[in-house]
């Protein structure tokens, strides 16, 4: 069964090391990783994808929505005090 969660990602409070430690950390889990920003939905399928996705979205916008799914999504929730 599969478990989803999200949090948004803030201009003001944007930090490169801890957004790839969460991405490795998914990766790792095997998680589908979305961000949703200036109305519209991407996957991420690598680590260059998320880290460009995230600062494109955050430079036109003050904010956006990562979504993680997957069958440990709970797990990453509880081990990221950001998310």
């Amino acid at each position: 069964m599969k478990h989803i969660f999200s949090f948004k990602v803030y201009a003001a409070a944007f930090h490169v090391k801890p957004m790839i430690r969460f991405y490795k950390y998914c990766e790792k889990l095997g998680q589908d990783v979305y961000i949703y920003g200036k109305n519209q939905v991407k996957q991420v399928h690598k680590m260059s994808d998320w880290l460009t996705l995230l600062i494109d979205n955050l430079s036109k916008g003050d904010e956006c929505l990562v979504v993680v799914e997957g069958s440990r999504a709970g797990q990453l929730r509880k081990s990221f005090s950001f998310a």
